[in-house]
């Protein structure tokens, strides 16, 4: 619901109330002065208190509608459940004084006046008390407006002790007991106290930031079942008013890209606000190492968090220990030496991060971001075309071979091609025959063109 509607809705509500709160202390007053009842009386202070209450809603709900501000990060809301403690007291105030009064009439007989009037009076009130009650309940639900409803229990509990005082006024009205009166002013006021004890709980549970029962746990229990999400931690949840505000920070493995980390948050929320629709959330991911990263994925993170970047990395187990190889790229220097030192530094830092590695070879490579002019040469290399060519024949497991093309960048030569196997190869088979055929080429091309630098092979299943 929209906001502000919610908060016409609760204005419009409490101020008919008001009205119908003023014209019920009326005719009770009246009923009282004619009739001398002390349950009447109880029944006037009952409705008195009322009015009190439902002024002080009026002002609670108007400014809990404030949105938040500098000095109320959270709101205003809270104001509600100050306004229904302040009920409670008043009740229970005026319920102690009703009981005081009731033992007095008990010890000391006082003559009680009763009329149709004061019936009519009555049965006006409790027809009044039950439209108006069941109109707040409707709209404090809507609203989760907790000073509503605790409007609403006052005429809940207006209804019952009317029922109590019309019931006493029935034995007193046939003479069949001189205690009645006193006695159903008794009863109402222990009625109201029970009925305010609930509500004011639940205010200062609202106060004490207590949360609805099990929403903790169902949250937390469904955002786990959320694919991506690998634990939770600092998970917490506080309520104002109709709010619940709920921050927590998920833990997403670290190898996940930035973009798949937010569709998870992004997923998180939108299940914790179909278990709190009307909640303000906050949610913090915090990269986390699992279960499932290779040595390989450590390696990379290792050296992308220094500020490198790699690839071609080849980890093999060698008895019980392991060796790994990979390329990274060297920018900002053209020191052989001062690269050295960059790669040894990185070179330390995985065999220490990485116990199980005990062996690193790491190879320098120019920065692939670089972008540099080039000049396809393919037609003024034919020479070295028909080079490649002769070893590719050699090979009977290549079906066939095209595009063979030379470029010339930076002065460097590089040379790709094509290459077609059988379909039923499996993958590993074809990379480990493109890894050694590409290095065949190259060893072989280097020795005729000094300026070589690199060989790729494109690999295809054959078609027919």
């Amino acid at each position: 619901m929209d906001l502000a509607l919610r908060n016409r809705k609760k204005m419009r509500i409490a101020q008919s109330s008001m009205l119908a709160a003023i014209f019920i202390v009326i005719i009770k007053f009246l009923a009282t002065y004619f009739s001398g009842s002390l349950g009447v009386l109880s029944e006037l202070f009952h409705s008195s208190t009322d009015l009190i209450a439902t002024i002080a809603t009026i002002i609670s709900v108007k400014y809990s509608a404030k949105p938040p501000d500098e000095l109320h990060n959270y709101g205003h809301e809270k104001i509600e459940s100050f306004s229904a403690l302040f009920q409670v007291i008043i009740l229970v105030g005026m319920c102690a004084y009703l009981i005081y009064e009731s033992i007095e009439r008990i010890i000391n007989n006082v003559t009680v006046h009763i009329s149709i009037f004061t019936f009519s009076v009555i049965l006006i009130c409790i027809i009044i008390d039950f439209s108006r009650s069941r109109a707040l309940m409707r709209i404090a639900k809507e609203t989760k407006s907790q000073a509503l409803e605790a409007d609403a229990l006052h005429f809940a509990s207006d209804i019952w002790s009317s029922v109590v005082v019309l019931v006493g006024m029935v034995f007193t009205y046939f003479k069949l007991s001189p205690l009645a009166d006193p006695i159903s002013a008794i009863a109402v006021s222990v009625l109201i106290i029970a009925v305010t004890f609930r509500l004011s709980k639940r205010a200062f549970d609202s106060l004490m930031d207590r949360v609805p029962q099990g929403l903790r746990e169902n949250i937390k229990k469904e955002v786990l079942y959320i694919e991506g999400v690998e634990g939770i931690k600092n998970f917490r949840l506080r309520s104002s008013g109709s709010k619940i505000f709920i921050d927590m920070i998920i833990l997403i493995a670290r190898m996940k890209l930035f973009s798949r980390t937010h569709e998870i948050m992004d997923s998180v929320e939108k299940k914790i606000r179909e278990l709190a629709p009307d909640s303000d959330i906050v949610i913090h991911s915090e990269p986390v190492e699992t279960k499932d990263e290779t040595v390989n994925d450590k390696i990379r993170m290792i050296v992308n968090n220094e500020g490198f970047k790699c690839h071609d990395i080849f980890s093999h187990k060698m008895d019980k220990e392991i060796h790994s190889e990979l390329h990274v790229e060297i920018d900002g220097t053209n020191d052989l030496k001062l690269a050295h030192f960059k790669i040894s530094r990185l070179e330390e830092k995985i065999k220490k991060e990485i116990p199980v590695i005990s062996l690193i070879n790491i190879h320098l490579d120019e920065p692939s971001e670089l972008t540099f002019d080039t000049v396809d040469v393919t037609m003024q290399s034919k020479e070295l075309i028909r080079n490649v060519e002769n070893i590719l024949k050699e090979y009977n497991f290549i079906k066939r071979y095209y595009d063979i093309q030379v470029i010339n960048s930076n002065d460097k030569l590089r040379v790709s091609m094509k290459c077609e196997f059988d379909k039923n190869m499996t993958f590993e088979e074809v990379h480990d025959k493109v890894t050694i055929l590409e290095s065949k080429i190259y060893l072989h091309l280097k020795e005729l063109y000094q300026n070589l630098s690199n060989v790729i092979i494109h690999s295809e299943p054959m078609n027919s």
